[in-house]
């Protein structure tokens, strides 16, 4: 049986911004990036890395170092920040852009495929996925996840549970928003902030969904990863485990 809590809390933040070429640059995925990691470390007592203005090699090194250095009991959350892109059509493959990528090869990109391997190997049973980028709810539309009322900490904490939090559908989503940060990450921040203890992945997208299309017409998604691992009907604490 798995122990009823976790060993460690660790969080990965990706914020690319400085595109060249043909990719436009962006002004807020550093600064969104950083605060968050903040707020991960002082109040929910994550170890964060902050890697910034990533190139493919960079992602998949970081990605790989958390499966190698992390174990079942552990907790694990990654966030991107930066651009994404989906192929035409309904069920295209989705894409994150790293800053060396060429606009017209996808060689360069990082698919939906290429992440959900990247987090299925991460062995912690509890593992979160943060996307604010365009297209990005492409992430969640393996199964989509709503509240599991009664959710025992214990039970969940003996499954593998690989959930997605996406900024918006599949659509483009704006990295305006308050403070220099995008209207996703102004809105985890302040959750962060106020979260009492009990907060779950899937409290967390209520609350920034609720926050978010009060002012911007995009939609927040909140799904399980079954390619990554995720089993049954568990969900991510965010809270302190002690």
């Amino acid at each position: 049986d798995a122990p009823s809590d976790t060993r460690k809390r660790v969080a990965l933040l990706i914020g690319n911004d400085a595109y060249t070429g043909e990719i436009p640059a962006l002004s807020t995925p550093i600064s969104d990036v950083n605060a968050i990691a903040a707020k991960l470390k002082e109040k929910h007592g994550f170890e964060v890395t902050v890697l910034r203005n990533a190139g493919k090699a960079d992602i998949v090194r970081e990605m790989n170092r958390l499966a190698t250095d992390t174990v079942v009991s552990d907790s694990v959350m990654v966030m991107y920040a930066g651009h994404g892109y989906q192929e035409e059509g309904s069920k295209g493959m989705g894409y994150w852009i790293p800053v060396d990528a060429k606009a017209n090869s996808a060689a360069g990109w990082v698919s939906n495929q290429d992440i959900s391997k990247l987090l299925f190997a991460i062995p912690a049973r509890q593992v979160m996925l943060v996307s604010d980028s365009c297209f990005s709810g492409s992430l969640t539309r393996e199964q989509r996840v709503k509240a599991v009322k009664g959710l025992k900490r214990e039970e969940v904490l003996k499954q593998r549970s690989v959930l997605v939090l996406s900024s918006g559908g599949e659509e483009p989503v704006t990295d305006l928003g308050h403070d220099g940060h995008s209207i996703f990450a102004w809105n985890v921040l302040k959750v962060l902030d106020t979260a009492e203890n009990g907060l779950t992945g899937f409290e967390l997208y209520r609350q920034v969904h609720e926050g978010v299309i009060k002012e911007f017409p995009q939609q927040p998604q909140y799904g399980a990863s079954i390619f990554a691992g995720h089993k049954g009907d568990g969900d991510y604490f965010l809270d302190r485990l002690n």
